[in-house]
């Protein structure tokens, strides 16, 4: 799949989200405790929603609509136990701000419809590649990865797929 406006509203509503210019709110659902931002783009009147479970593991829902365009990214992962990551001599916030640094450095290079394999930063390595498409229905799976000095240490799976009627 191709850059569209709603893949553009994507990566401008989870920018915009990390680099905290969005309200963060807490929402419950269905005895569940969520995280919710949003944006809305002024100049095209696109709405970008995300939902997402604010643990170590879980996963979320980030919706865009623009005009006639609807499409939804799903994902789920999230970091390992505290116990490895004290092992490795990092924690849990040194792995996500490592995170939120290459998805705003990367910008609409990740979390599309492309392999984006950046150079190491040192003992970091971000990786996203693209494990599946299937094109009958538009959907894009992809594996978003974190090692640190070789060791996995974050994992985000995704699915991309506009929301036809």
């Amino acid at each position: 799949m191709a850059m569209s406006k709603g893949t553009e509203l994507l990566t401008e509503g989870l920018s915009k989200g990390y680099a905290g210019k969005t309200k963060i709110e807490t929402i419950y659902r269905g005895g569940f405790k969520f995280k919710r931002s949003g944006h809305i783009d002024e100049s095209t009147g696109g709405i970008y929603h995300d939902e997402w479970l604010s643990a170590r593991t879980g996963g979320g829902q980030e919706l865009a609509i623009i005009g006639e365009e609807k499409i939804t990214r799903l994902y789920a992962g999230g970091v390992i136990s505290p116990d490895q990551l004290e092992k490795l001599g990092i924690t849990k916030k040194d792995v996500i701000g490592y995170l939120i640094r290459k998805v705003g450095e990367l910008g609409n290079k990740t979390r599309l419809f492309e392999d984006c394999i950046p150079a190491p930063d040192g003992d970091w390595q971000y990786v996203y590649k693209i494990t599946d498409r299937i094109e009958s229905v538009e959907l894009t799976r992809a594996l978003e990865a974190i090692n640190y000095k070789g060791v996995r240490v974050f994992v985000h799976g995704f699915e991309i797929c506009p929301i036809r009627e």
